[in-house]
């Protein structure tokens, strides 16, 4: 699989902010996160554990929040993994 990414950088007021976490937040709740620039879409389907960092700093002038997300794809079965029930028992 290809990997897919992209950046986004604009500046926004605060309330812009909060409504698309919120957005994000009801995405993550539903388990289907669509994310893209313009017409460029990634769908991700988060399971329901996620890991969190966030990071966060003040310094002279400037403040940063700095938060992410990331979770690993289930790994998918393989015929290894299948098995056939005897059911004679």
């Amino acid at each position: 699989m290809v990997d897919e990414a992209f950046d986004f950088a604009r500046v926004v007021s605060a309330d812009d902010v909060a409504d698309y976490l919120t957005s994000l937040a009801q995405e993550l709740t539903q388990g289907d996160v669509k994310l893209g620039p313009g017409g460029r879409v990634l769908h991700l389907v988060p399971p329901a554990e996620l890991k969190l960092d966030l990071h966060v700093r003040e310094g002279a002038g400037k403040s940063e929040l700095i938060l992410k997300l990331s979770w690993k794809r289930p790994i998918l079965a393989t015929t290894a993994d299948l098995r056939v029930a005897d059911r004679s028992s």
